[in-house]
């Protein structure tokens, strides 16, 4: 069975998605591979992990645009309460954007990655 989406319906269970991630994190002490794929797609990030020790989230983005060699990338660390809002802000409204965060709830809610159907 399909589930249909327009945006701002994606976006709200975006959001919820990111909770349920967040609140995972917190009992096993990971991070699930979709919320480093959401993460990484978001902020085009190289690598995405999670500080048990700080209970914090660090994304390590490149800083050039050229491959010369080892890519110089800068870690910027959230504390895991805000990447809520961190993945809201980042939220981008373009099709395969909103293909990739559609496929992301579709295997959550177990009607299939390719069962989401995006309306304007």
């Amino acid at each position: 069975m399909a589930a249909y989406f327009n945006s701002n319906q994606l976006r709200a269970s975006l959001k919820e998605l990111v909770k349920m991630y967040i609140s995972e994190c917190k009992e096993c002490e990971t991070l699930s591979q979709d919320c480093v794929d959401l993460l990484r797609h978001n902020f085009l990030a190289e690598f995405v992990v999670y500080n048990k020790a700080k209970n914090s989230i660090e994304i390590g983005i490149s800083k050039s645009d050229k491959f010369d060699g080892y890519p110089e990338i800068e870690v910027y660390t959230f504390p895991l309460e805000e990447i809520g809002r961190k993945v809201d802000h980042s939220f981008r409204n373009n099709h395969e954007d909103l293909e990739f965060y559609g496929k992301l709830i579709g295997r959550r809610k177990g009607i299939g990655s390719n069962s989401v159907v995006l309306m304007d």
